[in-house]
């Protein structure tokens, strides 16, 4: 990818910052003041502050300086500008870090579509409180033909493709995961360390606001690999999780207007398939793009190993209080 066909540029102090302009619907922006403390004011004086702090940051060497990149930051940590810029470092740094999980994520790969042709995640658009929902279908993993590291990458695609989405950064998003139709080796081909990368990237890493997170039907044999991969999530990440027995307590969840056939509403999955892969390939160049940052990975590799996650038994109870196992 030439530098003249690069969407944004990474340059970290560029002569002229882009100019942002705000071109959600006024929904959005109502939820952006009262959710995030976010209006114009705030917004412009915060993106100023970053974009400084990047500029004088030695670590940092490239970066994008656009204010929708900079958003996903601001919004996660609701404009306090220090917590926003340790955050955008810990997104890096995880990149950098792990660049065989989360860089080079083209969704013109072959493996990649292939992945993506069995659509294990669906987007089911935007509820009526702003949410993103996402339904995640666990056992339409293929058990034999990929890696968990193959999808752990496709699902590090959908979270950059979903980041970019200004409704995303303000209104959050919403998980619905069911695990219906898994076999054993959907779980006993992810190891620990797989799983702590991957779940990393989830609650520490990746900027996302999670306000609920919904699971059902879990299969006893997979019980333990989804405990322990609970373990790795952030303390707040792991409040918000909630599992059920049955994929009937899950469906109250998913707002009438966005239910699929298959859980006794009229929405095509296979239609929303389609339009969210649309989506994944107008957006190639944006997340290629993210590629051409640069940080200095070696000033932060031991930064972010201080906090340690609970044993694979601890503080998952909760969690699974509501299944009959």
């Amino acid at each position: 990818m030439s530098v003249k066909s690069l969407p944004y540029s990474v340059e970290k102090s560029p002569s002229v910052y882009d100019e942002y302009e705000f071109e959600l619907p006024e929904f959005y922006r109502r939820i952006a003041k009262e959710e995030l403390g976010e209006d114009d004011s705030v917004r412009e004086r915060s993106l100023t502050e970053m974009r400084q702090w990047i500029a004088n940051n030695p670590h940092i060497r490239k970066c994008r300086t656009d204010g929708k990149f900079l958003l996903r930051f601001l919004r996660f940590q609701k404009f306090s500008v220090p917590m926003a810029c340790e955050a955008l470092e810990r997104y890096l740094s995880v990149r950098e870090l792990y660049p065989s999980w989360f860089k080079q994520l083209d969704c013109n790969d072959t493996l990649m579509k292939e992945i993506c042709g069995y659509a294990p995640f669906t987007y089911l658009g935007q509820d009526s409180a702003g949410r993103m929902v996402m339904l995640i279908r666990f056992g339409r993993f293929h058990t034999e033909k990929h890696t968990a590291l193959q999808d752990g990458r496709y699902m590090a695609l959908m979270m950059e493709t979903v980041l970019e989405w200004e409704e995303t950064q303000i209104g959050g998003c919403q998980v619905l995961v069911v695990y219906d139709g898994c076999m054993v080796n959907n779980f006993e081909k992810w190891s620990t360390s797989e799983l702590k990368i991957i779940m990393d990237a989830y609650s520490r890493s990746f900027p996302f606001r999670y306000h609920e997170m919904h699971a059902a039907g879990l299969q006893k044999f997979g019980r333990p690999v989804v405990e322990t991969f609970i373990s790795f999530a952030h303390s707040k990440m792991r409040e918000k999780i909630n599992c059920y027995s049955s994929i009937a307590e899950l469906e109250k969840y998913i707002e009438p207007s966005m239910k699929p056939k298959e859980y006794g509403g009229a929405v095509d999955l296979s239609q929303l398939n389609h339009a969210f892969r649309k989506r994944i390939e107008e957006q190639r160049e944006i997340t290629l793009g993210l590629d051409r940052m640069e940080i200095d990975v070696e000033h932060y590799a031991s930064v972010w190993d201080s906090e340690e996650p609970l044993p694979a038994d601890a503080g998952t109870g909760a969690v699974f209080k509501q299944l009959n196992m």
